[in-house]
């Protein structure tokens, strides 16, 4: 039964994305962006938007407004994703400028691997696509889709838009994160998301179970952390991604504290961006306890 309805929700997927490539990439996120605004909010996730935010601003903002600004982003996030792939290497590069090349520059020059911290906003699939000019060799750490139908066709996607390493998310020492640093491959996550048999550190000031693999692959290979954001310009397909300066941190005798301090700064990282721009999480995800 639960086959049947993955194949259900693939083909309206498919029907959906078919549709949508009717129209141009803008107009196409644009109708996406109207339609969520107008459904979104009776969705369930969106009572969980609702509880983050007020966990995080209480009544210091129009929660309403913001999450009509929610809906707005991921509705032209799912309009944006059956052309990202059809673009052409001009097109997208005048979609998507980078900032502070210079902080990845020593490892460029001297062929180091790194880890791009990366998180869940504006439309994080740009990135993806982009991530093979900032260093020749990349695999993405990826959480696979529910559905095992959508999963293949993201895979598909992602793999021939940029020709990347996909990695499915397991334990840090499996065997293809451990082929991937042998082949000195960069390698990419998203960190931003709940992660049950992680660690607590606080997260906007709140425990929030985190995942430790970023920390914990740069404790035993040595490989810097630079943190990447992305940054949807205005209600529009454009983007900037900013590269940040490597992570700093003292160090101590204890790898489980030296984790622990890692992923803290990140997630003081990550809070900052969301300030600036907290329409463009993803906060319909479950991030912190009850």
């Amino acid at each position: 039964m639960k086959k049947l309805k993955y194949i259900f929700e693939y083909i309206i997927f498919l029907l959906f994305t078919h549709a949508l490539r009717l129209f141009s990439l803008d107009n196409s996120a644009s109708i996406c962006a109207w339609l969520l605004r107008k459904i979104g909010p009776y969705l369930k996730v969106s009572k969980t938007a609702r509880k983050n935010l007020i966990k995080i601003y209480g009544t210091n903002i129009n929660i309403d407004n913001l999450i009509d600004d929610l809906w707005d982003n991921f509705g032209r996030y799912i309009g944006e994703f059956p052309f990202i792939n059809e673009l052409s290497n001009e097109e997208f590069d005048q979609r998507v400028t980078i900032k502070n090349l210079e902080n990845i520059k020593d490892c460029q020059e001297n062929q180091q691997p790194y880890l791009l911290c990366l998180a869940h906003q504006a439309n994080w699939d740009f990135v993806i696509r982009k991530i093979n000019f900032l260093y020749p060799k990349f695999s993405i750490i990826y959480r696979k889709a529910n559905n095992p139908y959508f999963d293949q066709k993201i895979l598909q996607e992602r793999i021939t838009s940029t020709g990347i390493n996909m990695i499915a998310k397991g334990t840090v020492g499996s065997k293809d994160i451990i082929n991937a640093i042998k082949t000195k491959a960069s390698i990419a996550m998203l960190i931003d998301q709940k992660m049950n048999d992680g660690i607590e550190v606080p997260f906007f000031n709140l425990p929030a179970m985190t995942a430790p693999a970023i920390a914990r692959l740069h404790l035993k290979y040595k490989y810097p952390i630079i943190p990447a954001q992305i940054v949807r310009k205005g209600k529009t397909s454009n983007f900037e991604i900013i590269l940040h300066p490597p992570l700093q941190y003292s160090p101590t005798n204890d790898i489980d504290q030296d984790c622990y301090n890692i992923m803290l700064q990140i997630n003081k990282i990550l809070e900052g961006w969301i300030r600036e721009h907290p329409s463009q999480w993803f906060w319909f995800h479950n991030r912190w306890k009850d």
